[in-house]
């Protein structure tokens, strides 16, 4: 049985933190810790088997990456709802992280710690597609309908390319406000994943 906390135990975008610490992303430049922040950060608390059942992975696995991230404050324990001490709860400490920008104060300075969490984040998203590739032909047909993978090749100015990913996040924000409203148990509703990648093109 998958032991979670509803919605008022999520995180809000709000939450959202520009991380520029070389060891808290070589903390997360790990697929199945991204995957386990994932979990908490969509899913809400949960107990480290209610984790390890999602993930396939023993739960042994499971503590010793939660306390990899809980050194570098990315999650912490939290008290167990039903007070049974023998399970151990966990949360997310933040919705969404993102790298500070060549530049911005407090930039990461590490380039090898930078490399390494996109070489991870790039891995992770691949794994997600994989799984739900998996599922595809189980989901009903309005899902599989409603689903896209499109990729286009622009070109353009490094300005005109950051003028267009505003745009794009400003679609997004209003669209996660949307998403807000709906309830925990409410029919039809299902996680989603949205990722915006641009970068430039190479041959």
């Amino acid at each position: 049985m998958t032991e979670t906390i509803p919605d008022e135990a999520r995180l809000t975008e709000d939450a959202a933190v520009t991380v520029t610490n070389a060891d808290t992303l070589r903390a997360m430049a790990s697929p199945i810790r991204m995957r386990i922040l994932g979990t908490l950060r969509v899913n809400g608390e949960q107990t480290v088997g209610s984790i390890s059942e999602q993930l396939g992975e023993a739960p042994g696995v499971i503590s010793y990456h939660l306390g990899q991230l809980s050194g570098a404050g990315l999650v912490e324990k939290v008290k167990s709802p039903d007070g049974d001490r023998r399970k151990s709860w966990w949360k997310a400490c933040q919705s969404a992280i993102r790298l500070g920008r060549s530049g911005e104060k407090g930039e990461v300075e590490d380039a090898k710690a930078v490399d390494l969490f996109r070489r991870s984040a790039a891995l992770s998203y691949e794994m997600a597609y994989e799984r739900f590739l998996d599922k595809l032909p189980e989901l009903p047909q309005e899902w599989a309908d409603a689903c896209t993978s499109d990729d286009h090749v622009l070109r353009l100015t490094a300005e005109e390319m950051s003028s267009m990913l505003e745009e794009l996040n400003e679609v997004v924000s209003r669209w996660q406000i949307k998403a807000g409203v709906h309830g925990d148990n409410e029919p039809g509703v299902e996680p989603v994943a949205l990722i915006l990648q641009a970068f430039r093109w190479f041959s």
